[in-house]
């Protein structure tokens, strides 16, 4: 097996992320420091990153959680905040998520200590969808509406297109192919628009559905299979 999947299989990392640390020298193979994540490595090996051994997930856990308003999207908080550790599955498990979302917002967040699932759901050259209801103080407008679904540029990012349907009065539903930071937001921002509540509701094939804020479940074989589909892992 390559080393940067070794490493990726750790649970961890990404198979990118494992490249980093190897071309950084914080990667050592029987107490040896390598430069080159094609190394192939067998389970008799010992690998270390940092100094910790690893040991390859017989098990991989995969977790949907719904992230409450006004909690980080981080193992702990240096101002205690609510974050990730105020859930005892998580804090015990501790595995790593894709899908952050904005202390003031809530929904949908995947978690995985399968490195190569989280990997492909963080990369837009996967095209994951992301499912959004969105509550805002203005009405887009009919020119607007066809500006936001076709993407566009601003100073500091380009948008592409994404799918935008308006439910009811100042009330869309937001469907994104990428995952830049406060996207939904900062493109309602550029029309003069301010979100006032934001909620995902589907990654993929996994809903939020009915659960509750704050709820951890496991996620079932079908929503596991499904979600392994879409993004090739099949």
């Amino acid at each position: 097996m390559r080393l940067n999947k070794y490493i990726a299989l750790h649970g961890s990392f990404s198979r990118r992320e494992a490249d980093k640390l190897i071309f950084a020298g914080k990667v050592e193979v029987n107490n040896i420091k390598v430069d080159s994540p094609a190394i192939d490595v067998c389970n008799n090996d010992k690998v270390k990153v940092d100094g910790k051994l690893l040991i390859i997930q017989k098990d991989f856990l995969y977790y949907k959680f719904y992230k409450p308003k006004y909690c980080l999207t981080s193992y702990g908080d240096e101002f205690d905040r609510k974050n990730l550790n105020d859930f005892e599955l998580l804090k015990e498990t501790k595995p790593a998520y894709s899908g952050r979302l904005d202390f003031d917002s809530e929904g949908l967040i995947l978690f995985s200590n399968n490195g190569d699932l989280i990997y492909r759901l963080q990369r837009p050259e996967f095209k994951i969808s992301k499912v959004y209801l969105v509550k805002t103080d203005k009405n887009l407008t009919d020119e607007q509406i066809v500006k936001f679904r076709k993407g566009f540029k601003t100073d500091e990012e380009i948008y592409k297109s994404c799918k935008l349907y308006q439910l009811d009065d100042k009330f869309y539903r937001v469907v994104l192919f990428e995952g830049k930071n406060r996207q939904i937001r900062k493109m309602f921002e550029y029309f003069g628009i301010n979100v006032l509540g934001l909620k995902r509701v589907a990654i993929g094939p996994v809903k939020l559905q009915y659960m509750k804020p704050g709820e951890v479940l496991k996620m079932s074989k079908n929503e596991i299979e499904e979600l392994n589909k879409c993004i090739g892992l099949e």
